[in-house]
């Protein structure tokens, strides 16, 4: 008796992954030379069989090598990290055995800060390293003014800062609101309207700076001009669109 081909076809799968009994295997065995629609059956399960094995072995080789490399990336940036230690610490003696105070140190801490973010924050972080690290050196850049503008008794931090702020804002904002992090966040929303109006802000807290520092009529006048401008070209482009829809 001919035994049906459905119920060989039931059978194929457990066929190709040898898990079959003895009486079951004979049964398609014998099937098998008598049909070849179930022998091509049974040729593209094998196939697909391997091909999946294939993409399981080299799913298990690229994360492999994530993790390698992931571990490999964090001992090179603790290693350039204690490298970065060293000047640190000679500044510190020098600065204690010559003036018996640490202004010189505390510059040179913050400005070691500034290349660590530069180098080792790519190193250790794992995902988004170019956002963080913007992050990092936006941070680190901010100590270095703060401290330096404290030990050079100077006043001019909070007006090197935002114009700072603004300038990086300008150039890398719309890089950086496509990061991850910050599209989901955003997502939704309109990103090149978000890109003017924090510009904007940082632009006007610029000049607030400025008006503040020099105490000029003309600097307050423009920087009212300029926001208001501002405000009404993004309250016209938001009508625009409130228009079309």
């Amino acid at each position: 008796m001919t035994t049906s081909c459905e119920i060989i076809r039931d059978l194929l799968p457990l066929y190709a992954d040898d898990v079959l009994s003895d009486a079951s295997r004979n049964l398609v065995e014998a099937h098998l030379p008598e049909c070849p629609d179930c022998a091509q059956m049974l040729k593209q399960l094998r196939d697909n069989t391997l091909e999946s094995a294939l993409k399981d072995e080299s799913a298990l080789v690229i994360r492999h090598q994530e993790r390698r490399f992931k571990r490999r990336s964090a001992a090179v940036g603790s290693v350039i990290a204690a490298l970065f230690m060293i000047p640190i610490l000679i500044c510190l003696i020098v600065n204690m055995s010559s003036s018996r105070t640490l202004d010189w140190f505390y510059v040179a801490s913050a400005g070691m800060l500034v290349a660590a973010s530069l180098i080792v924050v790519p190193l250790m972080v794992p995902e988004n390293k170019l956002f963080w690290t913007f992050c990092a050196f936006d941070v680190s850049l901010m100590i270095l003014l703060a401290v330096s503008s404290a030990y050079s008794h100077g006043r001019w931090f909070f007006v090197a800062a935002s114009a700072t702020q603004f300038g990086l804002a300008a150039v890398f904002l719309p890089f950086l609101i496509r990061a991850k992090p910050l599209k989901k966040r955003l997502e939704g929303r309109n990103k090149a309207l978000t890109v003017i109006a924090v510009d904007l802000i940082l632009f006007a807290n610029m000049m607030n700076m400025i008006t503040l520092r020099t105490k000029s009529l003309l600097t307050t006048i423009a920087m009212v001009g300029l926001c208001v401008a501002g405000v009404g070209f993004l309250s016209a482009i938001n009508n625009g669109k409130g228009n079309a829809k």
